[in-house]
C-alpha cells in the first residue's frame, strides 16, 4: 500500500531527545525533507508523560518518529495502550549508532535518515504484527529468555521487582504498565546521558528530564538472527515452555535458550519471508538434552513458566522484563503499519 498523500498534509514529527543530542544535523535534514512535502509540527517531548500526551492529542496528523529502536518501541507501546495503532502508519527515521537502529532497519526502514525521510514522503506502508503479553507489553521484533538463573531470579532479576516496578513509575517499551526498569533511572541513566553527550560531537545537550524515554540503555540492540547464537555453556534453566498447547520443554530438562520473534520481521533467522500478516511467530527452544538439536516451529502463542520457586527474566527488543513466574505472548497480526521505502 502506498504511503504517499497529498502535498501539505499535516504531519506530527516526534523527535527523541537522544537523537537530537546525538545527531542534530540528521534531524535537521529529515525535518527539511518532510517540511518540503508536508505541513510539519515538530515536537521534542521531554518526558514519557509528555510523549503520551503528544500522541493522544495528535488528531488526524500523520505520525513520524525520529529516533532509535528504543524510541520506536516506546511510541508503539503507547499507541497500543491508546488503541491508536489502527489510526494510521508510523513513519520512522532511524537516528542512532548502528547497533541501536538494527530493529528499525530489520522492519524495513531505510538506513540513512535522509532516505528514511524520503520514504515517509513517497514510500509504502508495510503491515506488521506484534507479540503482546498478558500485561499489554508489546514486542516489535523478538524476545529472548537466556537459559540461566536460579531460585527466585534470573538474568537481571532486579529489572522489574515483583513485576510492579518502582511505585508510580511510568511504563517502558516491552513492559506494558509494569513500570520503567531501574536502568532508566538513577546514576546508570545519568552516566548513559553523559556518554551520549560526549559521543555526539554535534547536536544539542540532552536534558536530564528526558531520560525516561528515547534513550537506549544496557546492551546494544540485537538483531533477530543474533537470538540464535549458541547458548553459553552451563546447566541451563528449568522452564516449562508451551506453544499453542504443544509442550516444547519441561522442568526436568533445563533449557539454554528460548527465543521468539515476529515471523514477518525482515532479515529474520533462516531468511523467513516478510509475512507480517501471517499471525504467527517463529520460536526456537534450545536445550543440551534435546536430541537432534534445537526445536524450531511457528505458533500463535507461547507460554513460559518457571518452577514452583523459580522466576525468570527476559528481554523484549532488548528491554529487560521480569522476573515473572509465568508469561504468555500472543501474536496480533497486522497490528500496525510502518512506512518503508517502495522497494523494502
Amino acid at each position: 500500500m502506498s504511503a504517499a498523500r497529498s502535498a501539505g498534509e499535516p504531519v506530527l514529527v516526534v523527535v527523541s531527545p537522544a537523537a537530537l543530542a546525538l545527531d542534530g544535523e540528521s534531524v535537521r535534514v529529515a525535518r527539511d525533507v518532510l517540511g518540503a512535502a508536508f505541513e510539519v509540527k515538530l515536537v521534542v517531548p521531554r518526558s514519557l508523560d509528555e510523549l503520551e500526551r503528544t500522541l493522544s492529542r495528535r488528531g488526524g496528523r500523520r505520525l513520524v518518529l525520529i529516533g532509535d529502536d528504543h524510541a520506536l518501541h516506546q511510541v508503539v507501546q503507547l499507541l497500543h495502550e491508546q488503541s491508536g495503532l489502527s489510526s494510521g502508519p508510523v513513519g520512522i527515521i532511524p537516528v542512532g549508532k548502528g547497533e541501536k537502529v538494527v530493529l528499525a532497519r530489520s522492519l524495513g526502514a531505510a538506513g540513512r535518515p535522509v532516505d528514511a525521510a524520503r520514504a515517509v514522503v513517497s514510500g509504502r506502508v508495510r503491515s506488521l504484527g506484534l507479540l503482546v503479553d498478558e500485561s499489554g507489553g508489546v514486542v516489535l521484533g523478538g524476545l529472548r529468555i537466556p537459559g540461566r538463573g536460579g531460585p527466585g531470579q534470573g538474568l537481571g532479576a532486579a529489572a522489574e521487582p515483583g513485576r510492579g516496578g518502582a511505585p508510580g513509575a511510568r511504563p517502558t517499551a516491552g513492559t506494558g504498565r509494569s513500570g520503567v526498569p531501574p536502568q532508566l533511572r538513577g546514576p546508570a541513566a545519568e552516566r548513559s546521558l553523559r556518554a551520549n553527550k560526549a559521543a555526539a560531537g554535534r547536536g544539542v545537550p540532552l536534558p536530564s528530564a528526558c531520560r525516561e524515554w528515547g534513550t537506549q540503555l544496557g546492551r546494544a540492540a540485537r538483531t533477530v538472527a543474533a537470538q540464535l547464537l549458541p547458548a553459553r555453556s552451563g546447566p541451563g534453566q528449568a522452564l516449562l515452555v508451551e506453544a499453542d498447547g504443544r509442550l516444547l520443554a519441561d522442568l526436568e530438562h533445563p533449557i539454554q535458550l528460548v527465543a521468539a520473534w515476529n515471523a514477518g520481521t525482515r532479515g529474520g533467522a533462516g531468511g523467513c519471508p516478510a509475512d507480517g500478516d501471517s499471525g504467527l511467530m517463529e520460536i526456537l527452544v534450545s536445550a543440551a538434552s534435546l536430541s537432534g538439536g534445537p526445536q524450531r516451529l511457528r505458533a500463535r502463542r507461547i507460554t513460559v513458566t518457571g518452577g514452583p520457586s523459580t522466576s525468570f527474566t527476559y528481554e523484549a527488543d532488548d528491554s529487560p522484563g521480569g522476573p515473572v513466574q509465568q508469561r504468555t505472548w500472543t501474536v496480533e497480526p497486522a497490528a500496525w503499519g510502518l512506512t518503508v521505502p517502495p522497494a523494502a
